[in-house]
C-alpha cells in the first residue's frame, strides 16, 4: 500500500506509547485515524492533536479483549468513514515474573489483552475489509520477545508475543487472496508506558496479577520513530517489521541453535 494520505488507519492502544507514535506517524502521511484505547481520555488527548494537525480522528474507547467491543469499534470506523485501509493491532500489557512465580491471573491477562486483541481485530475487520474496494493492510504487534528468549522475566509477555508472531505469519496466508497486507511488528525497547497498563486490569483479575516493577521507559526508542518505521514497512509490503536492527545478534544466536540441532537429528537419522 504505497499511496497512504486520504487513507484510513485505525489503532488500537493509540492513546499512548507505541500507538500514539503509530498514529502520529499516520496523521504525518495525512490519514484519517481512529484512535482506539481503553483510556477514553489518552484516546480524546492524540485525536483531539491529530485534528489540530487538519485530518479527520476520532476517539473510541475499547477492551480489545472483548469481541464485541471490537465488533462495534469496526462498526464505528466504517459507520465513520466508509472504510478501513490500516489496520494496527498494537495494544499490549505486560507483568515481569518468573514462571514459577507466575499467577494464573497474569497468564490470562495477557493472553486476553495481546493475543486476543489480534484475533478479534481479525475476526471484526478482515471480512469488512474483504467487501471494501480500497486497500487493507494488518499490522499486529508482537515485540523482539517473539522472536528471542528475553534476558529478563518477562516469560508470560514473551509468550503472549511468540503466540502473535506465529499467528500473524498465519492470518498472512489466509487473506493473500483477498489482496490484504499483513505485517508484524517487532520492536525492542521502546519509550512507552507499556508497564503502567495494571491500572486497567479487568476486575475479575484484579488483585491477583502480579504488581509492576517498573514505570516508562526511558533512554529508548521514541515512538514517533517506531511509527514512521512502521508505515515505511507498510508501504513497502514488508511482513517483518524490524526496528532495532542490532538485536540480530540474539536472534542469531537462536535460530543457529535450532540449525544445529537439525544438524544433530539428521546425523542420528
Amino acid at each position: 500500500m504505497e499511496q497512504l494520505e486520504g487513507k484510513v488507519a485505525v489503532v488500537t492502544g493509540g492513546g499512548s506509547g507505541i500507538g500514539q507514535g503509530i498514529v502520529g506517524a499516520c496523521v504525518e502521511a495525512g490519514m484519517r485515524v481512529v484512535v482506539a484505547d481503553i483510556d477514553l481520555d489518552g484516546a480524546e488527548r492524540v485525536a483531539s492533536a491529530a485534528r489540530e494537525s487538519g485530518v479527520d480522528a476520532l476517539a473510541v474507547q475499547v477492551d480489545v479483549s472483548d469481541r464485541t467491543a471490537m465488533d462495534a469499534l469496526a462498526e464505528r470506523a466504517y459507520e465513520e468513514f466508509g472504510e478501513v485501509n490500516l489496520l494496527c493491532c498494537n495494544a499490549g500489557v505486560i507483568v515481569e515474573t518468573s514462571i514459577v512465580d507466575s499467577t494464573d491471573a497474569d497468564w490470562e491477562w495477557l493472553f486476553r489483552v495481546n493475543v486476543m486483541g489480534a484475533v478479534h481485530g481479525a475476526q471484526a475487520f478482515v471480512p469488512r475489509m474483504r467487501e471494501q474496494a480500497g486497500e487493507a493492510h494488518i499490522v499486529n504487534t508482537s515485540s523482539m520477545a517473539g522472536l528471542t528468549v528475553p534476558p529478563v522475566n518477562v516469560a508470560v509477555y514473551a509468550a503472549s508475543k511468540h503466540a502473535v508472531v506465529a499467528l500473524t505469519d498465519r492470518l498472512r496466508h489466509e487473506v493473500a487472496a483477498d489482496g490484504i497486507g499483513v505485517s508484524v511488528l517487532c520492536p525492542g525497547g521502546v519509550a512507552s508506558r507499556l508497564f503502567e497498563g495494571h491500572r486497567h486490569a479487568p476486575a475479575d483479575l484484579a488483585g491477583k496479577i502480579t504488581p509492576a516493577l517498573r514505570t516508562a521507559g526511558r533512554g529508548r526508542m521514541s515512538p514517533a520513530l517506531v511509527g514512521r518505521r512502521v508505515l515505511d514497512a507498510v508501504q513497502a509490503g514488508r511482513f517483518w517489521v524490524i526496528t532495532h536492527p542490532r538485536e540480530r545478534e540474539r536472534v542469531d544466536e537462536r535460530y543457529e541453535e535450532i540449525l544445529a540441532d537439525f544438524a544433530w537429528a539428521l546425523e542420528q537419522a
